[in-house]
């Protein structure tokens, strides 16, 4: 009943706000029950992120590209309205703004930051749209700033660690450092892997944080040698992770290490940029391209097909955001956001993480966790999954600070 009230509001408001500055929506056919279904995607493209948002979309794509070959739902085809961003917040919400209001979407994908969800989960609401999160992994996302109109796609911080504190005691090294990006998400992590380290009888020694779009690492790293470390965890993305992993072979930092376990630092798409050095380097592992699972099977083919590369963890999140954006909308037997936010609540869609569930109580989707070694094999550079973590080890209990 509260949602229902909550979704009557939402209605009246922008019914209010279209009558003041005009609505583009009726005239694109946005929010008609029988023109296509639009889904707005904010990447970012310029900065240390852009190579992720770029995917991101490229999920997206091909998501939509076999759902409306098939098809479509009930008849209707989904339309992509590609926009882009700086990844700053206020610019996000404000181009989330002009893709509801001016051409007409109804659901939002591909942002990728904490900062810029946070942001614009405050917004959803009132501009009668839902968000599918397959970035942005700060635990706050599904607790004070959790909103009915998003949907927590990706493991969160809290679940990526705790799948990795399930193995942390196997892992050499006793005393570790943390070199974590200065936002929400690298904060988050940082808290919680110490946690897990003083659980599992580890020390740590140093804790630092990089501005985003750091390119000198040196400092840093002189700090880290300096520490006495003899592990270090690392949550650095994009052009940092690449940044920090080069400069501190140049430091020759990995002399004194046991173990270097990233949080999102490596991946497929930047094993040739970093070479041979990151062999037994450790990460967290969302997606499991190899993984035995038939719609698994079909995407990486179809993937590959559009995009000529096989898929990772980025595309593969954002891939998954569709099914169960495409299921929602089948469950509702509508395209009206309030009605596939209620649709949503503890919806289970097979996906190409295999069947998920989407958590009633803050949207969070349950799903497993792994966490991988890079090894060198016959064909480049790869992940070998060690550990498959499964949803109830890894997903704290829903918070109480969460109030739909």
């Amino acid at each position: 009943m509260k949602r229902r009230l909550l979704a009557a509001a939402t209605a009246v408001t922008l019914a209010t706000t279209m009558a003041a500055c005009g609505s583009a929506s009726d005239s694109s056919g946005g929010n008609s029950e029988d023109g296509p279904i639009k889904v707005a995607l904010i990447p970012p493209t310029s900065g240390a992120l852009a190579q992720f948002g770029t995917d991101a979309v490229k999920g997206w794509k091909t998501a939509v590209r076999l759902l409306n070959e098939a098809g479509g739902i009930d008849g209707r085809e989904i339309e992509l309205i590609v926009k882009s961003t700086d990844a700053d917040p206020a610019t996000t919400v404000r181009v989330a703004k002009e893709a509801v209001t001016q051409d007409g979407a109804q659901f939002i994908g591909a942002v990728m930051t904490s900062p810029e969800h946070g942001a614009l989960n405050a917004q959803l609401e009132g501009l009668g749209a839902m968000s599918f999160n397959a970035m942005g992994k700060d635990d706050a996302l599904i607790g004070e700033q959790c909103s009915p109109y998003a949907v927590h796609v990706v493991q969160t911080t809290s679940m990526d660690v705790n799948a990795l504190a399930a193995s942390l005691t196997e892992l050499p090294g006793e005393k570790w450092a943390i070199q974590a990006v200065d936002y929400a998400t690298g904060h988050s992590a940082a808290k919680t892997f110490k946690a897990a380290a003083k659980a599992a009888g580890k020390e740590v020694v140093l804790e630092q944080f990089a501005p985003l779009n750091t390119t000198d690492f040196g400092s840093y790293i002189t700090k880290l040698k300096g520490s006495g470390a003899d592990a270090v965890f690392a949550v650095e993305f994009g052009a940092d992770g690449v940044a920090f992993v080069q400069q501190a072979e140049q430091f020759n930092l990995d002399a004194q290490l046991k173990t270097v376990l990233g949080l999102n630092m490596v991946s497929e798409p930047l094993f040739k940029t970093l070479g041979d050095g990151i062999v037994g380097y450790y990460n967290n592992v969302g997606y499991d391209a190899a993984g035995d699972n038939e719609l698994n099977s079909e995407f990486v083919e179809a993937y590959t097909k559009d995009h000529g590369s096989a898929p990772y963890y980025v595309p593969a999140d954002n891939y998954t955001a569709a099914q169960i954006l495409f299921a929602a909308i089948e469950k509702a037997g509508s395209s009206d956001p309030a009605e596939v936010a209620e649709a949503i609540d503890d919806l289970e869609v097979d996906t190409v993480v295999g069947n998920v569930t989407v958590r009633g109580d803050d949207h969070q989707v349950l799903r497993d966790s792994y966490l991988g070694e890079v090894v060198k094999g016959d064909g480049g550079l790869a992940f070998d999954i060690l550990t498959n973590t499964s949803a109830d080890v890894t997903t704290p209990e829903p918070s109480s600070a969460c109030k739909f």
